[in-house]
């Protein structure tokens, strides 16, 4: 799987180039507090990790939290973790999900397995 590389920000972890992208527009599912989840991919392709930052950008929603920017000094130790926990990022292979520290297969939900 591949994301589209318009809008794609470049993050360097451990010597190696890493693309990101963050949604201009609050999507419905961040209005309704689901977490966000910022997708991750290697410069040369491989497989996508779809990291879950652990907050909602929305204004209000449901816990009328405050908005958060989403910066590349979260998400560098995020990629990080991902890494450690055996994220094949020069691979390719089905997209999965890192949730509170863990790597899941299940990228819509974030269940793990």
């Amino acid at each position: 799987m591949a994301i589209s590389l318009k809008g794609m920000r470049k993050i360097t972890v451990n010597g190696e180039v890493f693309l990101w992208k963050i949604r201009k527009k609050i999507s419905h599912n961040e209005a309704h507090n689901v977490e966000q989840a910022i997708p991750v991919q290697h410069i040369s392709g491989g497989q996508v990790v779809f990291i879950s930052i652990g907050f909602t950008r929305a204004y209000g929603g449901y816990d009328n939290q405050s908005p958060e920017s989403v910066t590349p000094k979260m998400i560098q130790p995020l990629i990080e973790q991902a890494i450690g926990l055996g994220w094949k990022y020069g691979e390719p292979g089905n997209a999965i999900r890192l949730v509170r520290g863990a790597l899941v297969k299940d990228t819509k939900y974030g269940l793990p397995d």
